[in-house]
């Protein structure tokens, strides 16, 4: 089952007069990424909340946001950390004094520091908290998964019926493959023939050989045996219940490794124009891929 790295999900709860709030998102990104704003107090517990979301995204760029609305701030209280604003108003002296500046020490100047010296009364978030906002993160999550796994069967349908449509053509090419050995080799005697008057003075053995060396460097048998291989495996992967985006890159490769060994082969008209049918499906494919956790 393919899963999109595309989704959004959201959460939200009214606790204790507060308005608790978690959106989560996620896009296309070779590998992992979280990105994470929310409360200071409660970034005191990133790692934790990281944790979550790697247990349930394998891949892709996730952007997590949680807020607290406070509907009564009566009870919110901040504080001014008198040493740590003397030693920012120090800092800024120091520095006006470095590069030769003359202008005053404003409030403004002052307010960019004011993360350093104004404190929130509430240092760490609490237990009981934590765990509602660690519910609220699941439930996010599990309804980007949700949006995930619905965009991704959509995906996986025009996949694999453009996998089918390559299957029918790589068919067609070793029957076209096949008719063509034999023409090239028809030809190739009568060629022959009418170059040569005596026959008596040409080795027979030798020449056989020396027309099958060339029938095989023309036959792409094994490379159409070999493509098939491939996209047997990857209709496999794609049913598998593991997260298989890397495995269906790598098998890409593989494939438009096979074609672009045909295309070379290819001396015959009907096999380059199925050749570059193959071509266009499997780039089509590879767009899809991208966005496959």
């Amino acid at each position: 089952m393919l899963i999109s790295m595309t989704g959004y999900g959201k959460a939200e709860i009214l606790e204790k007069g507060s308005k608790y709030f978690v959106e989560v998102r996620s896009v296309n990104s070779r590998y992992s990424e979280i990105s994470l704003k929310c409360p200071k107090y409660i970034y005191s517990r990133e790692y934790e909340i990281r944790d979550i979301v790697k247990q349930k995204i394998s891949r892709g760029k996730v952007n997590l946001l949680i807020t607290k609305d406070e509907s009564d701030n009566s009870n919110h209280e901040v504080s001014l950390d008198t040493g740590g604003l003397k030693k920012q108003i120090s800092i800024i002296k120091e520095i006006k004094k470095k590069i030769g500046s003359k202008e005053k020490v404003k409030l403004e100047h002052i307010l960019l520091f004011s993360d350093y010296f104004i404190q929130d009364n509430e240092e760490a978030v609490d237990e009981e908290e934590f765990k509602m906002v660690c519910d609220l993160i699941n439930k996010a999550l599990d309804e980007m998964i949700d949006m995930k796994k619905r965009e991704g069967s959509f995906l996986e349908k025009d996949i694999l019926e453009r996998i089918t449509q390559i299957e029918n053509e790589t068919e067609a090419i070793i029957e076209l493959g096949r008719s063509r050995v034999a023409e090239e080799r028809r030809i190739f005697g009568e060629k022959l023939s009418a170059f040569l008057t005596d026959r008596s003075i040409i080795d027979d053995k030798r020449l056989e050989f020396e027309i099958m060396l060339l029938i095989e460097k023309m036959d792409i048998t094994e490379e159409c045996v070999r493509l098939n291989s491939h996209l047997e495996f990857f209709r496999d992967s794609v049913n598998s219940p593991e997260n298989v985006g890397r495995r269906l890159n790598f098998l890409l490769q593989e494939m438009n490794r096979e074609i672009n060994t045909i295309a070379s082969k290819a001396s015959d008209a009907n096999i380059s124009q199925k050749v570059s049918l193959l071509k266009e499906e499997l780039e089509k494919i590879r767009e899809q891929i991208q966005n496959i956790e």
